[in-house]
């Protein structure tokens, strides 16, 4: 019924091992290079043969990232990058030259940092590497966490999940209001830096009323369109590397411009549901259809979703005030829309499927809906 498969393309990638300390910065640099069998670039190795030179770092950095482009643009093969990654330009030319060949960038930062000569990573995934606690395995390291990055390859749908504990280590923004994170998070499952949430701009606004006022009407049709304004348009990040405007074929945009635009929350912590729900937002070309777990209705496009459970809610029902408390012989309390209700009251009556047990949510009333 349901068709999620998002475009997968396949891209080269450019492992950047940064730390100051050398020592550690090899360890996990080789041991990649040796177990993806991607050519290794050492920036130190290249160091020494310029001693004589007034700016070793940037001219080793320039080498470095030429050998580097010869084997992302003939070869298409993935390289390891092993350097000290001192300077914020340098960051600036390596994400430039993923750009450039499209190729997916990935720091992967050993600890300790040098605090000295750090700086701030943004739009870039971040994988951390502490190789003083443990000795660094690296096919545990690829299947535990460079595949999440890798599988993804340009693009997917971002079920975000809750995470209930604070960022330690580095520090993160949250990409709506660009603040630090420091308590608990919403993070998409697959690690991407791209949608990663505190969790009251996840949230935000929680009152669902409040939202219902500002979300235009055209989202909240079974079958959505997408009308939003020119002015008030995003691309993604995808969209504007490869020079394209908002797209609504794209639901990487569609997400941008919803986020930024705070038409309706990213998560929905709904009462006839015990999981969190996440937004989905489809291109219309996909044929995202599914049955509303509150209405019973098909619906198409957007939806809120639990990605544990298969359980979805239109947009109308999630903004629909929560009117009726039902508290049911044997079970607990049930808040219900009185729509939904009657809604769903009279296809069981029609189907002759109330059962005389009780029920606590519309999940378990009729199974068959989700």
């Amino acid at each position: 019924m349901e068709k999620l498969e998002v475009e997968q393309l396949d891209a080269p990638m450019i492992l950047a091992v940064k730390g100051h300390l050398k020592s550690a910065r090899n360890i996990v640099a080789y041991e990649l290079a040796k177990h993806l069998k991607y050519p290794l670039i050492d920036q130190d190795e290249i160091t020494p043969f310029l001693q004589n030179s007034q700016h070793l770092d940037d001219i080793s950095f320039d080498i470095a990232l030429t050998i580097a482009s010869i084997q992302l643009k003939v070869l298409k093969l993935g390289v390891i990058v092993s350097t000290p990654l001192s300077q914020r330009t340098h960051l600036d030319n390596l994400k430039k030259q993923a750009e450039s060949v499209g190729a997916v960038l990935v720091i992967i930062q050993c600890l300790p940092k040098d605090e000295s000569s750090d700086f701030s990573i943004e739009e870039v995934p971040r994988l951390i590497v502490d190789t003083r606690k443990q000795n660094f395995v690296a096919e545990e390291f690829v299947s535990d966490e460079l595949d999440k990055v890798r599988k993804r390859s340009h693009r997917h749908l971002h079920p975000l999940t809750f995470i209930n504990k604070p960022i330690d280590e580095y520090e993160v923004e949250c990409n709506r209001c660009q603040k630090s994170i420091s308590g608990p998070y919403y993070q998409c499952f697959l690690r991407c830096d791209e949608y990663i949430f505190d969790k009251a701009c996840a949230e935000l606004p929680g009152d669902t009323e409040h939202v219902g006022k500002k979300c235009p009407e055209y989202l909240r049709l079974p079958q959505p369109e997408y009308l939003f304004p020119k002015d008030v348009r995003h691309n993604c990040k995808i969209c504007k590397n490869k020079g394209k405007e908002f797209s609504d074929s794209c639901h990487d945009c569609l997400f941008q411009t919803n986020m930024k635009g705070e038409y309706l929350p990213i998560i929905v912590n709904h009462e006839s549901h015990a999981h969190p729900l996440n937004l989905v937002m489809m291109p219309l070309s996909y044929n995202y259809e599914f049955r509303c777990s509150g209405c019973g209705d098909f619906g198409y496009s957007t939806s809120y979703r639990c990605y544990d459970c298969n359980f979805n809610l239109h947009v109308s029902c999630i903004l629909l005030p929560q009117t009726i408390s039902y508290a049911l012989s044997g079970s607990p309390m049930i808040l219900l829309n009185k729509v939904i209700w009657i809604k769903v009251f009279v296809k069981l009556v029609r189907r002759k499927e109330i059962q005389s047990t009780g029920f606590t949510t519309v999940r378990h009333v009729n199974p068959q809906l989700i």
